[in-house]
């Protein structure tokens, strides 16, 4: 009874006091200074720190991607757990492994995507690309990457700006709430290809993080002269945007429908399917000099085509091969049955050989004596008919190839086995 009392008072006392640990938990997870409760993403923060690590992930296990310093400002596009979701800043880089990239001799800094769901993952130069376990997102095919001219000689990744749904992570303790991004305000997301101008981004009216697609040339938005961003270049310095030629997005647009004919081809059966009138397409689409983007896509597009009629030429191969191979074993069969009808079994019998008679006679019985003669003119038994009927059959068959049947005897006067023949036949 007593030892009950003392384990009540244990139970009560340790969950009294878990409620200010439990408080102490909540207060001590890192916020970012002044952040609204009611944020909205995305929001512009500044960096309170030095030195002030970017990891690939929520957490200090994470590596680090880099360093922000005092009064850096960043993008804040979500974040979880005491770290903010960033847009990765200047400096950063990812890796992209080369075997899904097609860059051409005279664009070197332009990757186009050749496969689908290929992994970037977060650059840091503390860790080798092979090793990088941070995926930041996923490409597919014809999509449009920025290489780094410097790029790392060999190995099998490219390093490459950080594309369009990349992010990295810094911790809320070293930001400052600085506040929304404005109707009118850049935000800098990763360029892909060869869009290298901010994108405009209007005031976000959702509550979660936005979803930051791929911009391709015939979706970008237009940017205004009087944009407004955080380390802005000075409108004096600034580049005039390029805007893409109407030919190339119809080009471009092309392509794309080209892409889902090729889709449909490869849904037919192997017979059935026919890229003639594709091709005739795409050649017309590479012979525009002026749209490099277009050109591009068009040879991925090419190179596709070739990959699948080989297959289907390969394929052909094999059936001709299975049908020349089932017509010889065919022909192979008729052969064999055609012998095994005209050739005898020689297993029924002692011996087998050309009929011929002998000039010595046994004297056993009186008979005469018979000897079988190989193909190779050697004699290879002698024969006594062990009865009148065997002896007649002898008779008839002299010359011919035959088989013996009887019994092995003794003779002793002779090298070569004597057969007591009890019956011959022709084979």
């Amino acid at each position: 009874m007593y030892s009950t009392k003392i384990i009540s008072v244990f139970v009560l006392l340790s969950l009294v006091l878990s409620f200010p640990a439990a408080a102490a938990d909540n207060s001590a997870t890192p916020q970012i200074a002044a952040q609204p409760a009611d944020v909205q993403y995305p929001f512009i923060a500044k960096v309170t720190g030095s030195n002030v690590y970017v990891r690939s992930g929520k957490g200090t296990a994470y590596y680090a991607c880099g360093k922000v310093n005092l009064n850096d400002s960043v993008t804040v596009v979500g974040g979880a757990f005491g770290w903010a979701e960033i847009l990765p800043p200047e400096g950063s880089y990812s890796w992209i492994h080369k075997n899904y990239v097609d860059v051409k001799a005279d664009q070197p800094t332009v990757g186009v995507l050749t496969g689908d769901n290929v992994r970037v993952w977060a650059g840091s130069d503390d860790i080798e690309p092979m090793r990088s376990s941070s995926m930041q997102t996923k490409l597919n095919t014809g999509e449009i990457i920025e290489l780094f001219s410097n790029q790392p000689k060999g190995g099998d990744y490219y390093k490459i700006k950080p594309p369009a749904g990349a992010k990295l992570t810094i911790n809320c303790e070293f930001l400052e709430f600085v506040g929304p991004v404005a109707s009118e305000q850049s935000v800098v997301i990763p360029p892909r290809g060869e869009v290298k101008e901010p994108v405009k981004m209007p005031a976000s009216t959702e509550t979660k993080a936005p979803v930051f697609g791929n911009l391709t040339e015939d979706k970008a938005t237009v940017q205004t002269d009087d944009a407004v961003e955080p380390n802005a270049i000075p409108a004096a310095e600034k580049v005039a945007p390029s805007v893409p030629a109407a030919a190339e997005s119809e080009n471009l647009k092309h392509c794309y429908a080209l892409a889902a004919k090729i889709d449909q081809q490869l849904q037919k059966s192997i017979t059935e399917q026919n890229y003639d009138p594709i091709k005739k397409e795409i050649e017309l689409i590479k012979a525009d000099a002026t749209d490099s983007k277009a050109v591009t896509y068009a040879k991925i597009l090419t190179e596709r085509i070739i990959r699948y009629e080989l297959a289907i030429s390969v394929i052909n191969t094999l059936k001709e091969q299975d049908q020349s191979l089932a017509r010889a074993k065919e022909k192979i069969e008729k052969a064999r049955q055609a012998e095994l009808k005209s050739v005898h079994k020689d297993a029924d019998f002692i011996y087998t050989g050309v009929l011929k008679v002998s000039h010595v006679y046994t004297n056993k019985t009186g008979r005469k004596r018979y000897l079988l003669q190989g193909a190779d003119g050697k004699i290879l038994c002698y024969a006594i008919p062990a009865s009148e009927e065997a002896a007649g059959q002898f008779e008839n068959l002299i010359g011919k190839r035959v088989g013996v049947q009887g019994e092995v005897s003794n003779d002793t006067k002779s090298l070569v086995t004597l057969i007591s023949a009890t019956a011959v036949e022709p084979i």
